[in-house]
């Protein structure tokens, strides 16, 4: 009973002190990660004096993409510090003097890590696609509520290659407008006008209507300065696609769907997949006997077979490799970084448990300075894996589980080594 009750008083110590370090380091990763993003959303946002509480409610909407980070890192910090802290005091050696073994030690912190790995799987695989769905609601309901949520008053808007000068905005009326072309065609276009109109068309792909009142327009031809038009009308509308003006921090790319949804997708993608790998192999075993086929005839008409075969040789070599399908290769990828990053948060806790067993100057600084070298090279590591995805000719599976299975590895040497060298 005595040895029970301890046995508890030391994993409400281990956890309460561990919980205190990860929130201190969540805390430091969410701020140096992400705020500088929602800062830049919050200032679009307040520019069009929109109340605070929706402000509020798209923040929180484009968080969660940024908790799939901040847990594992946040939960190495955490461990870090807390097993760093207990070294330098002395403390984990009084525990081994006491019959307390490492293993008692490290084990809150492994569940905790566990259970934070189940956190951030849940972020990134239900949490992440609901709210970037809401968000993008959300979103179309602004825009629609303020056709002019990208034109600033007194300024210069570019909207694809249509850049807009204008003054004053007034809800979806705008004042005072020169228009011009600058994708470099054979005409550049300027339109004059004092009042238009911004109207919603299509609300899924942010397209609008621009109508202008008593419009003048002047075409210039860019080859001859001197040859020009000037023409009036009555009215004049423009489409404007937006798209790409929209300030949104999550959008529809596959780091935003389920896993479930990545699966149907993958599912699909192979089948296109595995018929052009079809259609290639076809065509290379068909080329390959045109080449055999020439080179029997080499003797008949050496030197129009010679250059034949050189030619066949070239285009077989061409299809040297099958085809990989651009977003078959992306979906897996992402669905495997779901994993990946969820179970960082265990991996990366065991790279810390050395920390435990060895002497540290400055415990708890010294941990958190380990942590973020740790971190930044997890950081580089998964960026270098995503890169090289297309790479590849082979699923990206463990191409994406490279930082986990390093990271897991580095843990497994440090602990050998210690272990070794007592």
């Amino acid at each position: 009973m005595v040895l029970r009750r301890g046995s508890n008083i030391l994993n409400r110590f281990i956890s309460k002190e561990f919980l205190i370090n990860f929130l201190v380091a969540f805390t430091f990763f969410f701020l140096i990660f992400f705020v500088n993003s929602i800062l830049l959303l919050v200032q679009r946002i307040l520019l069009k004096n929109i109340d605070f509480k929706t402000m509020l409610v798209m923040v929180l909407l484009s968080m969660p993409q940024f908790l799939i980070y901040t847990f594992p890192f946040a939960t190495l910090t955490g461990a870090s510090m807390v097993l760093g802290d207990l070294s330098s005091n002395n403390e984990l050696l009084a525990l081994k003097s006491s019959g307390v073994s490492e293993r008692k030690v490290f084990l809150p912190i492994i569940i905790w890590s566990i259970i934070f790995s189940l956190i951030t799987f849940f972020v990134s695989d239900y949490l992440l696609p609901w709210t970037n769905i809401i968000y993008r609601e959300r979103l179309t309901l602004l825009m629609r509520e303020m056709p002019t949520f990208e034109i600033e008053a007194n300024g210069t808007n570019t909207v694809g290659n249509i850049v807009i000068a204008n003054k004053e905005v007034e809800d979806a009326l705008i004042h005072e407008i020169v228009m011009t072309n600058n994708d470099r065609t054979s005409e550049n276009k300027t339109v004059v006008s004092k009042l238009g109109k911004v109207e919603m068309m299509d609300s899924a792909r942010f397209i609008y209507r621009f109508t202008l009142e008593d419009p003048e327009i002047l075409i210039t031809d860019s080859s001859d300065i001197n040859t020009n038009l000037l023409a009036n009308a009555e009215n004049a509308t423009f489409y404007l696609d937006f798209s790409d003006q929209v300030p949104s921090l999550t959008n529809t790319d596959p780091v935003n769907l389920s896993s479930s949804v990545l699966r149907e997708n993958i599912k699909s993608r192979q089948v296109r997949e595995d018929e052009d790998r079809r259609a290639f192999y076809h065509q290379r075993e068909e080329l390959g006997l045109s080449y055999s086929s020439i080179l029997k005839e080499k003797m008949v008409d050496g030197t129009e077979a010679m250059e034949e075969s050189i030619g066949i040789n070239q285009e077989l070599m061409r299809l040297d490799e099958p085809p990989i399908d651009f977003y078959a290769q992306y979906y897996k990828a992402e669905l495997t970084k779901k994993y990946s990053l969820s179970l960082a948060c265990f991996f990366l806790t065991l790279v810390a448990l050395p920390l435990g067993t060895l002497k540290l100057k400055y415990g708890k600084l010294t941990g958190f300075a380990i942590s973020l070298i740790i971190a930044v090279a997890y950081w580089y590591m998964m960026f270098f894996a995503q890169l090289e995805i297309f790479n590849i000719k082979s699923p990206p599976y463990l191409l994406i589980f490279l930082p986990d299975i390093a990271v897991a590895l580095i843990a497994v040497f440090f602990k050998l080594t210690i272990r070794g060298g007592r």
